[in-house]
């Protein structure tokens, strides 16, 4: 069995210091799950690692798809468990750092997948139409108890996904998720998972005054480099969150204090979008990002097997 520790959490709540300082304590290597930290030539604007920290700890899942490539969580899952295996190989101590939750869930869980008829799909969909979701709500807790105490009633689309999968298959949707997730390299790792959080005034100034920090290290200048090289603004990596706004300053079509206030607002209104998807995340340790003794906290929770073995 192999443990690897996860550190999650909305954005600029100290996920990075607190791998840091496990990684030094325990002998560990840092795994990004930053699905924006995946790109190369985004820098400043991503919060990558230091040079001087990467020197120090050993990251990976950083720097691996072009600007021009779509990043594809499947894709990332097979890399990142790889890389697990591959640092527990060497008696290191796996880190997985990062707030890109659907990342994680690939990782952890795996992403459900399924081959149904197109027609058949489509012909189910239609015999829905003007069904209320109370209604499809009620025939999936008949059908599946336990995909309906985890799908809201006003989800109409996974309602109607998770109805779907029980018609066309005779088999409920929790039935195929857990014949996925029983995927023997996921069944090798234990994650033990720590979550930060910070009261709602001390997170948007740390989102405030790290944006600004962005701005002053020359986030402004980085995109207009990449711009001049001829990189396509519409690529995929430069949709990433804040890029567009910066783009957008750098040809003139918005001033700065209007961007770094955009930019704010948009990561304010996406770390609020991480917390609830990690709400929801199962067994895992929540601890505040402001406590004095939280790496020592953090090491407590990390088991290793006797003799301080990771696998």
């Amino acid at each position: 069995m192999i443990t690897a520790v996860a550190i999650l959490g909305p954005t600029a709540s100290g996920k990075s210091r607190l791998g840091m300082s496990l990684a030094l304590r325990l002998g560990g290597e840092i795994l990004s799950i930053d699905s924006r930290q995946a790109y190369r030539r985004l820098d400043i604007g991503t919060a990558k690692p230091a040079a001087g920290e990467r020197r120090a700890v050993p990251h990976h899942l950083i720097d691996i798809f072009n600007l021009d490539e779509q990043s594809n969580a499947e894709v990332f899952a097979r890399m990142a468990l790889a890389a697990i295996r591959d640092v527990a190989s060497r008696g290191k101590l796996p880190i997985l750092v990062g707030g890109s939750g659907l990342y994680f869930r690939a990782i952890a869980e795996g992403l459900f997948s399924i081959d149904l008829d197109p027609a058949a799909r489509l012909s189910y969909a239609e015999s829905l139409r003007g069904i209320g979701n109370d209604v499809l709500h009620a025939r999936l807790v008949e059908a599946d108890p336990e995909s309906a105490r985890r799908i809201h009633r006003n989800d109409r689309f996974r309602l109607v996904r998770a109805l779907e999968v029980f018609t066309l298959t005779g088999k409920p949707l929790s039935d195929h998720v857990r014949g996925q997730r029983s995927d023997p390299k996921r069944r090798e790792i234990r994650f033990v998972k720590i979550a930060l959080e910070l009261p709602r005034a001390g997170l948007h100034r740390n989102i405030d005054d790290r944006t600004r920090g962005m701005f002053e290290r020359g986030w402004a200048e980085e995109v207009e480099g990449l711009l001049a090289e001829g990189i396509d603004a519409k690529c995929p990596g430069m949709k990433t969150l804040g890029y567009p706004q910066v783009i957008a300053y750098v040809r003139g079509q918005a001033s700065l204090i209007e961007t770094v206030a955009r930019v704010i607002e948009l990561t304010r209104q996406y770390a609020k979008r991480q917390v609830t998807w990690f709400r929801k995340e199962p067994e895992i340790h929540w601890m505040g990002a402001g406590e004095d003794d939280l790496p020592e906290s953090a090491q407590r929770l990390v088991r290793l097997p006797e003799g301080g073995q990771i696998r």
